[in-house]
């Protein structure tokens, strides 16, 4: 990565002179980022921020104030990087970035470029071999919830995973966690010893905190407690730094010599600019809600058991607020792929319970019609046979948890009747999954998975599978197009709407999870212009 940067007119040292904070862990990353973001604009910084994965557009990935930066300087900067990485192929190292290594280039092209005060660098994978860790002094680490998560590439146990995500911690300066299981900490805590990192423990926001401010997270649900309070210590840091020249207040403290002794920074007597920030924060697709005509959507791309879990608490408790107010029957529907090698079943059985009239199992793709899909959200890497047999297998992993009858009816389906155990796919934060398309003259796409799949449970819940997204959605809020979102309302406007719910129609509650990439597909569809 110092040999790209330096081939794109960039040192290590113009990196470290954006003042970073670096981000990692398997859940919570991105938010954290987004909430830490959105603090230090309030204090006035000019923010820069870079994440993955992106929803819609590639340029997500890299914000200017909180904002994707805008398509002509996106192509501005791509080509130029680019040019200079071609130009230079036959130097150094030589050859050209994978993807995710190109992007990291390039965000930092543009922050520099822009002359931002501060970068939130979210990890893409790991931590210890991400692009990312070129940065050789943050002003502050921070490492969200651990999970299990790309175990092919960081292994099959949290100890391994804490290794590799400890890895972005760098002698001298502050590294923050949140709450983990003992094992993991106590390999964070070795690794801090190590690289002589002194680490602090963040505890969840207090709830009393917010509410004696009559304030609530602009990001829902009972874990963005954990998120929020980490991107308050990291930014409590940052500012410190800042006010004192460049040096922590916590360089003067050693590494923690036990678990017990991992001092411990309480998130309480929040400044203004820290309470608005919070409760501005946006980050979507991540327990988002969407409102359109007859129908709310649920998104939030959990992948993980312990995300998962999450998801469904917060829809179980939103979705019910919702139906209290709407004084009308109200009909659940599922929208679900998962990617990889994750461990669907049970995912998928933390599901069970949120009582859903149908499910829908459909891959990352917008369309069947080849021109209607964002070339941002296709992968060519992956082959239509894996595609169409992981979400097979999606659907047949649902019915399995319905009745034992369900599998053997899937076992005579055309389609599941052929089947083989998918390979192991590749990771959420790298690829876009999605149908391999073929087109024909009229530029339709030729798929072998056809119109739908249908899979009626004998329970309550009917199952389908569908080749695209779109058509997952319309069967899924029983209309005969995509219900698209409203603008912002204001409470008249909301209460208006709940006054027409009594009119007698059923009004739909759809949650779309299991996959990132899924949720961006859904919000192409929902919300055009979430990007402009």
């Amino acid at each position: 990565m110092v040999d790209y940067l330096q081939r794109a007119g960039l040192t290590v040292e113009d990196i470290d002179k954006l003042n970073v904070i670096h981000v990692t862990g398997t859940k919570g990353k991105g938010s954290t980022c987004a909430f830490a973001e959105s603090i230090l604009r309030q204090y006035g910084y000019k923010t820069g921020t870079f994440s993955s994965p992106h929803l819609i557009e590639v340029r997500e990935r890299i914000r200017i104030n909180g904002h994707p930066i805008d398509q002509e300087l996106f192509s501005t900067a791509f080509w130029d990087v680019y040019n200079r990485l071609k130009s230079t192929e036959d130097r150094g190292e030589g050859g050209m970035p994978h993807y995710f290594g190109f992007l990291t280039v390039m965000a930092f092209h543009v922050f520099v470029r822009e002359g931002v005060d501060v970068v939130l660098l979210e990890v893409g994978i790991g931590g210890q071999y991400d692009s990312t860790n070129v940065v050789s002094s943050p002003v502050v680490c921070g490492i969200s919830s651990l999970d299990l998560d790309h175990t092919s590439l960081l292994g099959h146990t949290l100890e391994e995973i804490a290794w590799h995500k400890a890895g972005i911690f760098k002698k001298g300066a502050p590294a923050v966690t949140v709450e983990q299981p003992d094992s993991a900490m106590q390999v964070l805590l070795e690794r801090s010893q190590e690289i002589q990192c002194p680490l602090y423990l963040a505890p969840p926001l207090m709830l009393e905190e917010l509410c004696s401010k009559q304030a609530d997270l602009g990001i829902a649900g009972p874990k963005q407690l954990y998120n929020a309070a980490l991107a308050v210590q990291l930014c409590t840091i940052w500012l410190s730094a800042q006010h004192k020249g460049g040096q922590t207040e916590d360089e003067q403290h050693g590494c923690a010599s036990s678990l017990d002794s991992i001092p411990v920074r309480h998130s309480t007597g929040l400044s203004q600019q820290m309470i608005t920030g919070l409760c501005e924060c946006r980050w979507p697709g991540r327990t988002q809600t969407v409102h359109a005509e007859g129908v709310t959507y649920y998104l939030d791309g959990a992948h993980t058991t312990d995300s998962m879990q999450q998801c469904v608490q917060w829809f179980q408790q939103a979705a019910e607020k919702e139906r209290t107010g709407l004084r009308c029957k109200v009909s659940r529907a599922l929208v679900f792929n998962m990617t990889g090698d994750r461990p669907v079943s049970a995912l998928l059985n933390s599901l069970k319970v949120c009582e859903f009239q149908r499910a829908a199992f459909c891959p990352n793709v917008v369309s069947t019609i080849a021109s209607e899909n964002i070339p941002d959200q296709m992968n060519l890497t992956v082959e239509q046979d894996t595609v169409v047999r992981k979400c097979a297998r999606n659907q047949q992993s649902w019915d399995k948890l319905f009745s034992d009858s369900s599998a053997k009816e899937f076992q005579s389906h055309p389609v599941a009747a052929s089947m083989t155990d998918a390979p192991p796919g590749c990771g959420e934060d790298v690829y876009l999954d999605s149908v391999d398309f073929t087109r024909n003259s009229d530029d339709h796409v030729v798929s072998r998975l056809g119109d739908t799949c249908d899979l009626v449970s004998p329970q309550e819940c009917e199952s389908k599978l569908f080749p695209c997204i779109s058509s997952a959605l319309q069967w899924a809020t029983q209309r005969g197009e995509v219900a698209v979102a409203r603008p912002k309302e204001s409470a008249a406007a909301v209460g208006h709407r709940h006054e027409q719910s009594r009119s007698g129609h059923t009004h739909v509650q759809v949650l779309v999870t299991g996959s990132l990439h899924l949720v961006g597909g859904v919000l192409e569809l929902i919300s055009p212009h979430m990007n402009n």
